[in-house]
């Protein structure tokens, strides 16, 4: 559709579909299909590239109500989102989305990524158990042999993990400072900390924090001596060229040496 004649072709084949309807009693949908990825989210666009234009037309000038109408997109031009939100936004009701995204050459609107759009545009999960994302990605991974890159959104096992001391930094003061939202009420996910040379102090003491789950007073403040001792023996690590982030159990053996205390 986002290559056709709009009101040479798409239009009067709409109006005949809906003229159908009307005299067969037939609910008939009709499916934005941007199956190259041509469309683009903006209303300033032309014809038929724009998808904004193409929902307005034919709600207006064919009268075909919102939830008759379905968006279908492909993400070669990186827009596999915004142009279902797009349409959304401009009336129409369906988006069509896959798991993950995974769908013929670059894939379809992922629908993990479209449930979060919605709830972030009407307030409310209606319903959704958006910790079912994480179960998704994990069963993908491990029970069809497709791997869900680490940085992948909502869905990656590091999308809110931080690496920076200063990012870490203001996580302990408001977690709100650097998390994109309570990923671990609404996802099932918390914000997690990997530990490398960037980390500084401010990144180990919430390493260990969460780790150990401490809470309020209970949390080791990072200028303790025990975060100072585990804080130089990871720049020894990485002055010594290494290239991997520190792992739980190298971190969980350096705090059983330097903070004792917190495993008696």
């Amino acid at each position: 559709m986002t290559r056709a004649d709009f009101w040479g072709t798409v239009v009067p084949f709409a109006e005949r579909l809906m003229r159908f309807s009307e005299d067969s009693g037939m609910r008939i949908k009709i499916r934005i299909c941007d199956t190259m990825g041509y469309g683009v989210p903006w209303a300033e666009a032309a014809l038929p590239r724009s998808i904004p234009k193409s929902v307005y037309y034919l709600r207006t000038e064919l009268g075909i109500p919102h939830s008759q109408l379905e968006f279908h997109g492909h993400n070669d031009f990186h827009l596999v989102l915004a142009n279902p939100v797009a349409a959304w936004l401009y009336g129409c009701a369906d988006a069509n989305g896959s798991l993950l995204g995974i769908g013929e050459r670059t894939g379809n609107s992922p629908l993990e990524a479209l449930c979060v759009k919605y709830a972030s545009l009407k307030g409310t999960t209606a319903g959704m158990d958006l910790t079912a994302i994480k179960e998704i990605a994990e069963y993908f991974g491990k029970n069809m042999g497709w791997p869900v890159p680490s940085n992948y959104p909502f869905a990656g096992s590091e999308f809110n993990v931080t690496r920076a001391g200063i990012h870490a930094d203001g996580v302990i003061k408001n977690e709100e400072i650097y998390n994109i939202f309570d990923t671990g009420g609404i996802l099932g996910r918390p914000l997690g900390i990997s530990v490398t040379d960037k980390s500084g102090v401010a990144g180990i003491a919430l390493w260990l924090n969460q780790y150990l789950a401490l809470e309020g007073d209970k949390q080791i403040d990072k200028r303790h001596p025990g975060i100072t001792a585990i804080a130089k023996w990871v720049e020894e690590q990485y002055a010594e060229r290494r290239t991997t982030a520190i792992s739980s159990e190298e971190m969980l053996a350096q705090a059983k040496t330097h903070l004792a205390e917190l495993f008696k």
